[in-house]
């Protein structure tokens, strides 16, 4: 396969099920941006409901729109003009814009009179759909807010308050105060249809799982969503008339579609791979469903059937416009369980290739409160078909394994991490010629780590807009993550002598005799550039071999076409000069 191939596909994100369930709404992203489209369940066609852009989602995230309870339109976040009142022919009414602040999360009344909306992550907004006059319901009691839906008449949403990101402590919110905090991570808070019952995720019990307010909790072993990391995530979601419930279930990576029976509790599996972004609307439940060897898609299923079942299941749209069908590169990852050095249970995923030249890449996922579930990640796969065996690790304060190995990680960023990873490595115990690190964010600082630590194990590293002075990003970071060295490394004093330890700007002597590619974007809000360039100075200083690619303009993850290809032609052609 090409690059052109891999980069081809369009974004899907968040389908929607109309009230009425004859309609399908959703998210389409190609390279003109992303635009709101309407699908018939009837007959499957689909049309673009208008052309003013609309707030992009991210990955099984969502937050662009909400359907008015009558189905004639929706209520949509555009990029240029803020919410409006759309359509279904694409006409557009004003409803609220303000300068300079960011709108996302509507969520309208199941009477239609009213809108909740969330104003910079920070305040909760009730807009009248009929005269567009707004009002600041909650009680500023909280730095940041998320995810408002409608209860009994009134607005209620997920908080928390630094310095703890959303999955160490976070509550459940009203407009009368804390409706559920037991000093744990909730999120996702819905409703069914009449808004007269509510639900959440929360792991309480030490696994992220639906909590009913007033009924059972679907309480196994297992995580049912991801952290927090953006609005409108929907890994769960309540049948029209509230008497059933579905979610997704996290088997170490791997994705199960489930359902709770409210009445007895009872859990049943009805689908494999992982899914997202559901709604459940009669007998007709939409998501978006991807795995490894599957091509993320919007599919509808006829969940009539009760019982444990394979649901039937039809396909709407896929995203990817490169036919995949049965292509070899396609492969489904072994499971690995690793023990490490002290005795912990470490997870990681390795994607053999079909035509393996023996050459391993180990891809660490950013966050680092994150983790690469199967899912279609073209990414990993393009690798694949060039030979390459792919490890993917779930180093402590991964995600996916339960509230303590996430909370592991607590006090010891670039430094467990680090450990786990190169734990995972020994156990394959391949040669250091044959063996290349990736990471980005998060991932870059324990990919720089391990290089550090071990150059033994690592014949080159590529890293991308890496992190490699964990102090200063208490100065450089933007808001959503400002506090985050609070719970991963200490306070300020705390965080500036470890930084020392583990920085890779305090070692680059340890990184002068391992090859390394930086990529960075020069308006990158998260990971400052100054980083990249100050480490590039300090290796070359040291007599080492490092370049840094920088993308103007770019921020924390590459948008244009142009760099992101010039991104994988680079990196293919820095592993073939400096791995065997």
């Amino acid at each position: 396969m090409t690059v052109d191939d891999i980069l081809e596909a369009r974004d899907l994100s968040e389908p929607r099920i109309s009230p009425d369930g004859r309609w399908v709404a959703l998210v389409v992203s190609d390279a003109s941006g992303p635009y709101l489209h309407l699908i018939s369940l009837t007959d499957g066609t689909m049309h673009r409901v208008s052309d003013e852009p609309v707030r992009g989602a991210r990955g099984l995230g969502g937050g662009c729109f909400d359907w008015l309870p009558d189905s004639t339109g929706l209520v949509v976040v555009t990029k240029a003009n803020g919410l409006q009142h759309m359509s279904h022919e694409g006409a557009l009414r004003p409803l609220l814009a303000i300068d300079g602040r960011s709108i996302s999360g509507p969520a309208v009344s199941p009477d239609g009179l009213a809108v909740a909306v969330v104003i910079d992550q920070a305040e909760i907004m009730v807009v009248d759909l009929a005269s567009g006059s707004a009002r600041r319901v909650d009680d500023g009691s909280y730095e940041f807010v998320l995810d408002p839906v409608w209860f009994q008449g009134a607005p209620v949403w997920q908080a928390w308050n630094s310095p703890n990101m959303p999955w160490d402590h976070s509550v459940i919110m009203s407009t009368n105060g804390v409706v559920s905090d037991n000093n744990c991570q909730h999120q996702q808070p819905r409703t069914n249809a009449a808004g007269n019952q509510l639900a959440w995720l929360d792991d309480s019990s030490g696994w992220l799982n639906v909590a009913t307010q007033t009924g059972p909790r679907g309480d196994e072993a297992f995580e049912h969503g991801t952290p927090t990391w953006g609005d409108g995530q929907r890994s769960w979601c309540f049948n029209s008339d509230g008497t059933r419930i579905a979610f997704v279930r996290n088997e170490d990576g791997f994705g199960r579609l489930c359902t709770l029976e409210m009445s007895t509790g009872t859990i049943r599996e009805h689908a494999k791979a992982v899914h997202g972004q559901l709604a459940w609307v009669g007998n007709t439940l939409v998501a978006l469903r991807t795995g490894g060897k599957t091509a993320t898609q919007v599919v509808a299923y006829d969940t009539t059937q009760i019982d444990d079942s394979s649901w039937p299941r039809r396909t709407l749209l896929i995203g990817a416009r490169f036919d995949w069908t049965d292509h070899p590169a396609l492969v489904e990852p072994q499971l690995l369980r690793v023990q490490s050095r002290d005795g912990v249970v470490l997870h990681a995923r390795l994607y053999s290739s079909p035509q393996s030249n023996g050459r391993l890449l180990c891809m660490i996922h950013g966050g680092p409160t994150d983790q690469w579930q199967v899912t279609f990640m073209p990414r990993v796969t393009y690798w694949i078909d060039r030979g390459y065996d792919v490890l993917v690790p779930d180093h402590r304060g991964s995600t996916g394994h339960g509230r303590d190995f996430t909370q592991a990680m607590r006090g010891g960023w670039g430094d467990v991490d680090v450990n786990d990873v190169i734990d995972i490595l020994e156990s394959l115990g391949r040669s250091r010629a044959a063996t290349a690190i990736m990471g980005g964010s998060a991932g870059g600082l324990t990919a720089l780590g391990v290089a550090m630590r071990r150059p033994d194990l690592v014949g080159c590293v590529r890293v991308v807009y890496p992190v490699c002075d964990v102090a200063a990003l208490d100065v450089t970071s933007h808001h959503f993550e400002a506090h985050y060295n609070r719970t991963l490394m200490g306070d300020i004093e705390e965080t500036a002598r470890k930084s020392k330890g583990r920085s890779p700007i305090h070692h680059a002597d340890k990184l002068a005799h391992v090859p390394l590619l930086i990529f960075h974007g020069t308006s990158d809000p998260v990971v400052d550039i100054a980083q990249s360039r100050q480490l590039t100075q300090a290796i070359t200083a040291a007599g080492g071999n490092v370049e840094l690619i920088e993308f103007e303009g770019e921020g924390h993850g590459f948008r244009a076409v142009e760099n992101n290809r010039r991104e994988y032609e680079v990196t293919e052609a820095f592993l073939n000069s400096h791995m065997s």
